[in-house]
C-alpha cells in the first residue's frame, strides 16, 4: 500500500507539473497580444540613418509679410530625407493605385497636423518607416493600400524646432525656397494626401494632444509662412483626427473631386493633434489677419 501510495502521489506530482507549464506558456501567448506589451517595433531597412540625417542638416532662415503689415522671420532646419527614383517610383505607383493620380507633385490646397505618439524626435523617425523605404507588411491592413513608407514635409520637436524633412523643390529636383520657383512632393500622411501639406509633432510615447507652448507656437508661425509661400494656394488647416469620421472623409473626397480606390484601407482611429491644439493653431494664424479656416468647421 505505500508503495502503491507513492507511486500515486509521483504520478499527481507530475501532471501537476506540466499543468503549470501549460498554463505559464497560454499566459504568456495572451500577454503578448496585449497592447500594452508590444513594445518592440518590426526591423526595417533604412535608407539613411538618424545620425547621418542629423549630419548633413542644413539651417535656412525665411522671411516674409503677413496681409496686416507684420514681418517675421523663422529658422528651419533641413534635414532631407533622400527622395531617390527608387522612391519617386514608389510614390508613383502609389498615388496611381490609391487616388487614380499620374504625378508625385502635390497640388497644395490644405496643412494637416498630425502627432508622433512616439517619443523622441529619433525614435520617432526610426520607427516610423519615414527613414526606410517602404513599409513592411507585417504592419497590416495599411500595407494593403501601397508599400510607400509614411512621411511628411516638417516635423516640429519639443522645444520648437522647425524641421524640414522633404524640402520643396525646383523642376530639376533640387532644393529650391524661391518663391516663384519650387513644388512639393507628395507624402504618405493621412493616406498619401496629394492637396495636403504635412506637419508632424513629436510628442510622448501613445500621447498625441500633448503639444508644448513653443511647439503651438512653432505650428502656427510654419503655416503663416506656407500660407505666404504658396501664394494664397493654401485655404483650409485640419488635424488628421478629424478624418477618422467617414462623413468627414467623403465630405473631403467629394469637396475636392477625389477618389480613394482603396479606402478601405485607409488610416483610421487617430487621435493627433486634437481640437484644442488645433483651435490654438488657427487662432495664431488668424491673429496676422490671414484668411484660413478649419476644414471641418
Amino acid at each position: 500500500m505505500q508503495q502503491l501510495h507513492l507511486m500515486i502521489h509521483g504520478k499527481s506530482s507530475i501532471l501537476d507539473t506540466r499543468f503549470w507549464i501549460a498554463s505559464l506558456t497560454i499566459a504568456l501567448q495572451l500577454i503578448s497580444f496585449c497592447p500594452w506589451a508590444q513594445e518592440k517595433y518590426p526591423a526595417l531597412t533604412n535608407i539613411i540613418s538618424f545620425d547621418q540625417l542629423q549630419k548633413k542638416s542644413i539651417e535656412r532662415k525665411v522671411e516674409w509679410k503677413n496681409p496686416d503689415g507684420s514681418q517675421e522671420e523663422m529658422k528651419i532646419l533641413e534635414m532631407a530625407i533622400p527622395f531617390n527614383e527608387a522612391m519617386k517610383k514608389r510614390t508613383t505607383e502609389f498615388v496611381h493605385s490609391v487616388y487614380g493620380l499620374d504625378s508625385i507633385w502635390l497640388n497644395p490646397k490644405m496643412i494637416v497636423f498630425h502627432a508622433m505618439g512616439d517619443g523622441d524626435l529619433k525614435t520617432s523617425l526610426e520607427v516610423s518607416s519615414f527613414l526606410n523605404d517602404q513599409i513592411p507588411t507585417s504592419w497590416g491592413y495599411l500595407s494593403n493600400a501601397g508599400t510607400l513608407s509614411n512621411g511628411a514635409h516638417f516635423i516640429i520637436d519639443r522645444d520648437g524646432t522647425i524641421i524640414c524633412l522633404s524640402p520643396p523643390a525646383s523642376n530639376d529636383g533640387l532644393t529650391s525656397f524661391e518663391l516663384a520657383s519650387h513644388r512639393w512632393y507628395i507624402k504618405r500622411h493621412q493616406d498619401g494626401n496629394p492637396f495636403a501639406i504635412g506637419i508632424e509633432n513629436v510628442t510622448p510615447r501613445g500621447d498625441y494632444t500633448s503639444l508644448t507652448k513653443a511647439q503651438l507656437s512653432s505650428n502656427a508661425k510654419l503655416a503663416r509662412w506656407l500660407i505666404w509661400f504658396e501664394n494664397g494656394k493654401l485655404g483650409f488647416v485640419a488635424s488628421h483626427h478629424q478624418f477618422n469620421d467617414d462623413k468627414n472623409y467623403n465630405q473631403f473626397l467629394k469637396f475636392f473631386h477625389l477618389q480613394n480606390l482603396k479606402k478601405q484601407f485607409r488610416t483610421r482611429g487617430r487621435k493627433d493633434i486634437g481640437d484644442n491644439n488645433l483651435t490654438e493653431i488657427l487662432k495664431q494664424i488668424k491673429s496676422f489677419k490671414i484668411p484660413i479656416k478649419s476644414f471641418f468647421e
